[in-house]
């Protein structure tokens, strides 16, 4: 998982496995949970996130401005 979606999905509340022997592994979401509020609360965020990196992209006067936020989203 990409470690900024992972940072945000932990800070909207998401519960992630240990090491539990039953698990898919440390890391993982645990999706057993409802978890309709911290999605809600995730998209909100990640919207926000985007904008504001979009916003910063145009105030440096990047001519890439679109391309700069969606590289912002993905490993390389």
């Amino acid at each position: 998982m990409n470690p900024k979606f992972k940072s945000l999905a932990k800070e909207c509340g998401f519960v992630f496995w240990t090491n539990e022997s039953h698990g898919p592994g440390p890391g993982k979401i645990d999706w057993s949970g409802d978890y309709e509020q911290e999605f809600e609360h995730y998209s909100r965020e990640l919207i926000l996130w985007t904008i504001t990196t979009y916003q910063n992209q145009l105030k440096e006067g990047s001519e890439r401005a679109v391309k700069n936020t969606l590289d912002q989203f993905f490993i390389k």
